[in-house]
Order: structure tokens, then sequence, then C-alpha cells
């Protein structure tokens, strides 16, 4: 089987010849430890992307594009970038800060435009179309990461309370452009869309029920019906952290799939698997705060085949980590743990 119906046929809930495999990302670090190569940093690199989930024999990819542009350096020399979604951030060589929100008062969300869906491109999604016979996402993002990322957690997590309505105004706004991201995408040859949208620490919804139902589930629930209604794809939801609370409302909103399910922010993959394994194909589980970066070939290796034992049955799983190989991982660790799947997740 190709990877691309090895994925369609455990999505549809039946047994492929072996357990599909794939990941959200897989950092630039790990993979040139991999392959051994010198590739760039860039977040998507076409060959290095490819490279290394054909040593992997990854069945899948996501991809995305996120425009923004070189506004200045500042003080010291460090760039400033400006998002499509209006926020300007500074890069320092290791991590990024938000600098300048797209609104510097709430009240203002009326006026507040779409982002451009014209400066978006599919060509990586084309790329990877003509050149594989992987399964693609096209990933979009939410309105709680969105917003999150624009305006900071802090406050961002504040206007949720304080100024719901105009949150919910801009989260409409970015739902609009985010839709129009997964048609174009699917446009280009993606086989489904991936929304990533964080709405959990490891502690639970970061957000009250009531707020989550008046500006987050009721935006999930259109984008999603407006994507089937443009093509009747699978639709996933990507959410680190204890989701547990959160379940009925995933599959209310009319979701596929589940990617993530971190197990140390208490997503027990059997209790999941158990309650909501026929609606939702799961896509996850792998641990990444010990297991792949500090666990042994031994643990690893235990922890891929219990995985598969209690999620692969009857299809409707996907393995990857709880989020994505990340460069604390250790090569061999990375390799044990899709070696292992390729042997022990053969459906019999």
């Amino acid at each position: 089987m190709t990877g691309r119906e090895r994925v369609l046929q455990t999505m549809n809930h039946k047994e492929p010849d072996r357990v599909p495999k794939g990941e959200l990302s897989i950092q630039s670090g790990i993979a040139n430890r991999l392959l051994g190569t010198e590739y760039p940093d860039d977040y998507q690199h076409f060959r290095r992307d490819k490279e290394v989930r054909e040593l992997l024999s990854i069945d899948l990819i996501n991809l995305g594009d996120w425009p923004e542009e070189e506004i200045e350096k500042n003080k010291d020399g460090h760039m400033v970038y400006r998002s499509i979604y209006g926020y300007e951030s500074v890069f320092n060589g290791v991590t990024r800060h938000l600098v300048k929100p797209p609104l510097t008062d709430i009240s203002q969300a009326a006026s507040y435009p779409v982002p451009d869906i014209k400066r978006v491109s599919g060509e990586i999604i084309s790329r990877f179309r003509e050149a594989t016979e992987w399964f693609i996402f096209g990933q979009i993002g939410g309105p709680v990461s969105m917003l999150n990322e624009a305006f900071g957690m802090e406050d961002y997590m504040i206007y949720a309370l304080t100024n719901t309505k105009e949150i919910r105004m801009l989260g409409e706004k970015i739902m609009e452009f985010e839709t129009a991201k997964a048609k174009l995408f699917l446009d280009s040859g993606a086989d489904a869309v991936l929304m990533a949208d964080d709405i959990a620490f490891n502690s639970g919804v970061f957000l009250p029920p009531g707020i989550m139902k008046e500006a987050v589930y009721p935006l999930y629930k259109e984008a999603v019906k407006e994507i089937k209604r443009y093509r009747d794809v699978p639709v996933f939801l990507h959410s680190d952290g204890d989701m547990n609370k959160a379940m009925p409302e995933v599959v209310g909103c009319g979701f596929d799939g589940l990617q993530s399910l971190q197990p140390s922010a208490g997503m027990d993959i059997s209790r999941i698997k158990k309650a909501y394994g026929a609606q939702l194909c799961l896509m996850g589980n792998i641990d990444i705060d010990y297991v792949m970066p500090f666990g042994t070939h031994r643990e690893v290796e235990d922890t891929v085949k219990e995985t598969i034992d209690t999620a692969a049955p009857g299809g409707g799983f996907i393995l990857s980590t709880c989020n994505s190989l990340t460069d604390m991982i250790p090569p061999e660790n990375a390799l044990t743990m899709y070696n292992t799947a390729d042997t022990y997740g053969v459906y019999r």
C-alpha cells in the first residue's frame, strides 16, 4: 500500500497492512542528524523533509504556509517581522517574542481586517503531491492559538474574559481566513486539513467552559462544516495538554481526528480509544517529555509496542509522538520508534 492508501484506510476505521506513521513536524536539527547532512534550518525544506521521512518510512506529511515580512532591525540588530495576522515579533536567533499586537485597543476589533489570502501559497503542497505518494495534511490555525500569538497569552486570556464579544469577532475573522487557506491547500493537493489550535495546559482547557462555548467551539463547528461543504475530507484538530473534558466538544464540532494525546497530561490512550475510537481517528501519544528524549532503547520500543497494542486494533490510529520529533530527541530513539512500528505494527 502507499502511504496515502494506508492513512485513508485507517481513517475509515479499517485495518491497513500496517499501522500508519507520521509527525506533525520533524525539527531541522534532528532531521539533519538523522540524515548526516546540513540542510538549512527553515521550518519547511523540501529535500530535507522528504529525505528524513523516506528514511523513517513515514506515510504522511503536514504542510502549511505562514507569510510574514521583514520590517526592520531593532537596536540590538535583530530582525523585526510582521506576520500576515498583523502582529510584529523579534527573532533573536533562538526564540521569538511579541513586540506589537495587531490592535492596541481591543475595542477596535471591528476594524481588524481579515488577513489577505492572496499572500498564501499552496506551492509546497503541490510539490509534495507531485513527488510522493504520502497522505498530505494542509495545516491551518485556530481561533485560540492565532489570537494567543497575536496578543500574547496573558493579554489574550484577559481579553477572553473581559472582552469576549471582541475576541469572538476577531476569531470569526481569523477563521474566515483559515478556512480560505484550507480550501487553497485542498486545491493544491492536500488530502485533509489539520487545525492546529492549542487550547489546554497539562491541567486542562485554559479558558472557562462558557468562554469556549461562546468564542471557540462555534467557530470550530462552522469551519469544519465549511471545509467539508467545499470538499468532503477529514478534518483533524491538534491540541496538546489535558483535553479530557473537551473530548465531547471535539466530536460535537465535527472533527474526524485528534492529534497529540499527550500522555503526561493525562490523555490515557486506552480510555480514549474505548470512548471515542469509533468517532475519531487518534494520532500521537508517544511521550516526548521523557520516553523519546531520555528513555533507553528498550523503553522506546516497549512504549511503541504498548501503544500499538492498545490503539491500533480495528484501525483508526496513526502512530506519532504527542507533538513532533524535536531536536532534543536522540536520532537513535527516533529510529527505534519508527523501526519498531515497522515490524510490530503489521496487522495480522
